[in-house]
């Protein structure tokens, strides 16, 4: 459980110092620090579930939610998040692992994250398709259907049975809020391979 110092200070404020008692908790490994005033209670749990609490609004996205479903072949070894507005990369690290937080415009960030829940906790995760999008949103621009296509399969090493299975519509939906030109690649590949 995600626990704060102001949390901490209330429920240990018995004490004559409880600053210490937080320090001492601490050291003994009965409270992991996960960024500055914010502490994790379980030791064992996912670095995955702490992601959208480092920072907020958040899901998971990127290259993790694509390692997550399945869609590319290699374990991401950082927890990768979308957000928006904050202007720049952040990254925190901890115990747990990695994160990274990186903006996608406003009018597209609402769309198409669910929330999941593992062993009664809860994280928010892009879909398969969002996840996508917001992966080539951030890639330069790649010209040409062609090539295009083979930064997909052959560059990211997308699964092409999971590409093929993407419902267009969401990506469709979603591909002109981005205001760059991959992510409507996106939709002309699919289109592309269908008329195949």
């Amino acid at each position: 459980m995600v626990i704060t110092t102001e949390q901490l200070l209330y429920e240990n404020r018995m004490y004559k110092d409880p600053k210490h008692r937080i320090f001492n908790m601490a050291r003994k490994g009965e409270i992991i620090p996960i960024k500055r005033g914010m502490y994790e209670t379980d030791k064992d749990t996912p670095g995955y579930l702490l992601a959208n609490v480092l920072l907020g609004p958040s899901y998971l996205s990127f290259e993790y939610a694509l390692s997550y479903y399945g869609m590319i072949p290699e374990r991401v070894e950082v927890y990768t998040s979308a957000t928006f507005g904050k202007k720049k990369i952040h990254e925190f690290k901890n115990d747990f692992g990695t994160y990274r937080y990186r903006d996608i415009p406003l009018e597209v960030y609402p769309y198409f994250y669910t929330r999941e829940v593992i062993g009664g906790r809860p994280f928010l995760i892009a879909t398969k398709e969002k996840a996508l999008c917001d992966m080539v949103s951030i890639v330069s621009p790649i010209r040409g259907i062609a090539d295009f296509e083979e930064y997909l399969f052959d560059g990211m090493r997308l699964d092409e049975d999971e590409f093929d299975s993407l419902d267009e519509t969401r990506i469709s939906r979603i591909a002109p809020l981005y205001h760059k030109t991959n992510p409507d690649r996106l939709i002309r590949v699919i289109e592309r391979r269908k008329n195949r």
